[in-house]
């Protein structure tokens, strides 16, 4: 201020320095700046409270609505949509989801009660966004509880719930479902009315059902369950009058398991090597194991599972992990106690995999492998399990797997893929040689997994 009052009173006429004129134009510019930003900032808010003032009256308007709803199969086709609406030149989002309660303070898997079950309330949430929202601001919700305005349970009816679940335990929409009387229905009849695919929830409901047996039916493209089969089906689900009947799937598009025996051998005769013509692939999972037939003398197969975050341990051979004569546990790779390479006892390598649903995973499947000379091209090979020897944890099954005939006809030598455990050649012990881990015992070869990394 002293600069300028100086200025001011200077009596002559020279005027003002190109630096000084360059240094008021750095004060307008950073004052003019800041009245610029707090102005976008100023109207920034102000579009901002009044979109979001909009947004609180189209998410009243839609509660109101749903209010005004009394057909339970409107209500039941609610869940999951979304409406764009412009009001002032700006785009909202109007997302609505529903989902079916027996008690509105309590939440329930397709309003699955532990007690009764029976539906009675329907809890609605919508959710308004808008474009350009600012970074960090929250969408508007509304929340409330319908009651149909018409009943949903005729008492001498019954309801059937069905909760289908993904591989990850989240709801898997778009699934049909389906219920038949049961082969002993038990005063069950056909549906009057077919029921409507799950919503984004996973869930279905038949509503007005005849008391009786039902098999109950969850089916989609491309899908399988647990046991990896499709469609996935309940059988036997009771219903009575004036109740609900839970049913719950774990249903999911397939993963895709891209597998190669042996795949982690490339010494001798990688190229050549043949798989039995029987031999089935195990795969095993914290619901247990599952075996799957044989697919060829391929070295390589695809085989479409139950998608599950945690994965599956594959095994090439007949795992059981069960005590008694039907326990095998030869083929299983970690049930054995092999020494790394500083000596120290580790479970055996095997192979590993973990996909999505409707994605795939390739899997090397560690398994033994044999030279066999003096093959003649008529000769029938054949390995047979025998008691166990080494470190094999043993089979108490009888196994034999066939390789078939006519092997490399005109070399005389064959490369065989042989599951882990103790066996016996029809070759002969003589021209077997083993090209991985392996063990001569009198007879019987034992044939060991790597150590595990």
């Amino acid at each position: 201020m002293a600069f300028f009052t100086r200025r001011l009173a200077r009596t002559d006429d020279s005027g003002m320095t190109l630096v000084e004129v360059l240094a008021a134009m750095l004060i307008f510019a950073i004052v003019s700046t800041g009245l610029v930003y707090t102005m976008l900032q100023t109207l920034t808010l102000t579009r901002d409270a009044r979109a979001r003032q909009v947004a609180l009256n189209l998410a009243s308007q839609e509660i109101d609505r749903a209010l005004s709803i009394s057909d339970y199969d409107k209500l039941l086709a609610e869940t999951g949509s979304t409406a764009s609406k412009t009001v002032n030149g700006d785009v909202f989002a109007v997302a609505v989801d529903t989902q079916w309660v027996s008690d509105p303070d309590v939440e329930l898997k397709c309003g699955a009660s532990p007690a009764s079950g029976v539906l009675r309330y329907k809890r609605v949430n919508v959710e308004v966004t808008w474009e350009n929202m600012r970074e960090g601001t929250d969408p508007v919700r509304s929340d409330t509880v319908v009651v149909p305005g018409e009943s949903i349970n005729d008492p001498s009816l019954g309801t059937i719930l069905v909760s289908v679940l993904n591989g990850d335990g989240e709801g898997r929409g778009g699934v049909t479902i389906s219920a038949t009387p049961s082969s002993v229905p038990n005063g069950a009849a056909v549906l009057a009315v077919t029921p409507m695919k799950t919503d984004a929830q996973g869930c279905s409901y038949i509503l007005k059902v005849v008391p009786g047996n039902y098999d109950v039916t969850a089916t989609q493209t491309g899908y399988v369950n647990l046991e990896h089969k499709s469609p996935a089906r309940k059988e036997f689900v009771g219903v009575a009058a004036g109740a609900s009947t839970a049913v719950s799937f774990q249903y999911d598009a397939s993963a895709s398991y891209k597998l190669k025996f042996a795949g982690t051998y490339s010494g001798e005769g990688a190229s050549k090597i043949r798989l039995p013509k029987n031999l089935p692939t195990t795969f095993v999972s914290s619901y247990g194991a599952t075996q799957f037939p044989s697919a060829g003398t391929g070295t390589t197969s695809t085989r479409q599972v139950f998608p599950l975050s945690s994965g599956y341990s594959v095994i090439a051979g007949a795992y059981a992990d069960t005590a008694g004569p039907t326990g095998c546990l030869s083929p299983n790779a970690a049930a054995w106690s092999v020494e790394n390479a500083a000596g120290e006892p580790v479970p055996g390598r095997v192979g590993f995999g973990a996909a999505r649903g409707g994605t795939s995973v390739d899997v090397d499947v560690p398994m033994g492998v044999v030279k066999i000379t003096g093959v003649s091209s008529s000769e029938t090979i054949t390995i047979t399990s025998k008691a166990k020897e080494g470190d094999d944890p043993g089979c108490t099954v009888d196994l034999t797997y066939d390789y078939g005939s006519g092997l490399d006809i005109g070399t005389g030598t064959v490369y065989l893929a042989v599951p882990y455990g103790t066996w016996s050649f029809s070759t002969g012990v003589g021209r077997v040689t083993p090209l991985t881990t392996g063990h001569k015992h009198g007879s019987a070869i034992e044939i060991a997994p790597e150590p595990a990394e």
